[in-house]
């Protein structure tokens, strides 16, 4: 399809751009027209997805934009190796090099040198418990995940326990000995981490001696790096991911970068009293220490910034999660299920009947009947079958959920009011969900282990939905109570 190959264009672009560039020069790598309305379209795009970050120029007049790539290579990060690291010449990459590397690649995916000497990995054998504060920039609900996609013997640990953490399990460590014992590294040293390829993800390590650390300059790098944090939660609020919170405090106070009186960052996780690892939902976020995070203030579940097209506008305007992608996953299992009224699948993506019974937006009939056309000429059943059932049940929870939240919606219910946090949960299946039908939007099948993940993905994500429905339907005649007392008094009435 023409909108992949776009796509993945750009993203070559922003994974391998280092200078900063104006809209006008990808537009130009992308051989799109030069006009008010694609550079509007892409600012957009790139700011609600945080693919790349603007500044002004010095003048003030015009604009220039750096992608993480440009923000993070050759730039230099701290790690404090454990006592237990350095006895056995290893060093656990964890999420310890968060955010300066490239996200989309997995701990064990990052490949590591020492000057002109290639580190290989080894096998090592830890308690698991052990492992969590290696990997908590990621979040302790994900970190079983990361630690059974690091080996196919964890793999088959996890799984087997329904990923519940065994006692023990194999990670690849960095095998660190020319380094230590080489370099002499010594106790209270560190290790120092440059960033060489950002998208391909080469790190170079080296030992940084204690001798050159300063501890109160250690400590005011520590304050301004809180401090950033902080202008980042009223700025962006909790973002995606503490991935994303932390390359945009980097991003919002460059000094920061390659500063030789760095900490750390678990170092300033532990000294900050005023961040910290908070829970949200059924994630984890950076935020103000032993603060709840407050819950979004409107039911808008939109996911397209940058309409491609007329339907995914109208999908917009409508508020609804419902992208390119989206549509193509609802249509092959349309085929899937083997039904032939197409009203059944225009309802299902436009499930709004409280005024018009089965009303769809024109642009949308025709964008949708369009592709059904075409992939209804190539479309296989018996090939598509174990895929098949697994998007058919990520298409099921996906119109659950946004039927439920129209509901809560539709009745004035608004995020913020709903108790333990469950508005956040109802969104974060949601985008979890979302994540898992891109991947399904076509009939290529994910590798053997995606598969696996999704399946397990799927139950835990039904049953998390079910817990948060019910308890939220439990509260919810108290919350119209609530509702319509304060409407009693003269306050407009929720959306």
């Amino acid at each position: 399809m023409m909108k992949d190959q776009f796509d993945q264009r750009l993203m070559a672009f922003l994974h391998k751009r280092i200078e900063p560039f104006t809209i006008d020069t990808i537009l130009e790598f992308l051989e799109t027209p030069l006009n008010s309305q694609n550079r509007e379209t892409l600012s957009g795009y790139l700011l609600y997805n945080q693919f790349a970050y603007v500044n002004l120029s010095d003048d003030g007049r015009g604009e220039y934009w750096i992608t993480r790539a440009g923000l993070f290579t050759g730039k230099k990060l701290l790690i404090r190796p454990s006592t237990q690291e350095v006895a056995r010449g290893i060093l656990i990459p964890g999420s310890r090099l968060v955010p300066f590397v490239n996200p989309a690649l997995l701990p064990h995916e990052l490949s590591f040198v020492s000057g002109s000497r290639t580190l290989h990995r080894t096998p090592v054998l830890m308690s698991t418990a052990s492992l969590y504060s290696l990997y908590r920039f990621f979040g302790e609900e994900y970190t079983p995940q990361f630690l059974a996609l690091d080996n196919e013997k964890n793999r088959e640990l996890f799984s087997e326990n329904d990923y519940v953490d065994p006692e023990e399990c194999t990670v690849m460590a960095v095998d660190m000995k020319d380094v230590y014992w080489k370099d002499t590294f010594s106790p209270g040293d560190l290790i120092q981490a440059t960033v060489v390829d950002w998208y391909r993800g080469i790190v170079n390590l080296s030992v940084l001696p204690a001798s050159r650390i300063h501890k109160r300059r250690q400590k005011e790098w520590m304050r301004l790096l809180e401090e950033s944090l902080v202008n980042v939660f009223e700025l962006f609020g909790p973002g995606a991911s503490m991935e994303e919170q932390l390359s945009f405090a980097f991003y919002l106070d460059q000094s920061l970068l390659d500063n030789p009186d760095a900490a750390p960052l678990n170092d300033f996780i532990d000294w900050s009293e005023k961040t910290g690892i908070e829970p949200y939902g059924v994630e984890s976020r950076l935020w103000y220490r032993d603060t709840e995070i407050p819950a979004q203030g409107t039911w808008n579940m939109a996911i397209v910034s940058a309409p491609a097209n007329p339907a995914e506008e109208s999908f917009m305007q409508l508020g609804l999660p419902v992208s390119n992608y989206i549509i193509d996953a609802y249509i092959l299992d349309f085929l899937f299920r083997r039904e032939t009224a197409v009203r059944d699948l225009l309802d299902r993506l436009v499930p709004i009947h409280d005024t018009s019974p089965s009303f769809t937006p024109p642009a949308i009939e025709r964008f949708v009947t369009q592709r059904l056309s075409r992939f209804g000429e190539h479309y296989n059943w018996f090939a598509d079958h174990e895929q098949g059932m697994l998007r058919n049940r990520f298409v099921i929870l996906h119109n659950a959920l946004t039927v439920f939240i129209l509901h809560l919606q539709n009745a004035g219910i608004r995020p913020n009011r709903i108790p333990d946090q469950g508005a956040v949960v109802l969104g974060q299946i949601m985008a979890h969900t979302i994540s898992a039908l891109e991947i399904l939007s076509t009939t290529e099948t994910p590798d053997a282990g995606e598969m696996e993940s999704l399946w397990l993905s799927v139950e835990g994500m039904e049953e998390s939905f079910f817990e948060t429905k019910t308890s939220i339907q439990e509260v919810l005649p108290g919350l119209m109570k609530k509702r319509f007392s304060v409407i009693k008094e003269g306050e407009n009435p929720d959306e």
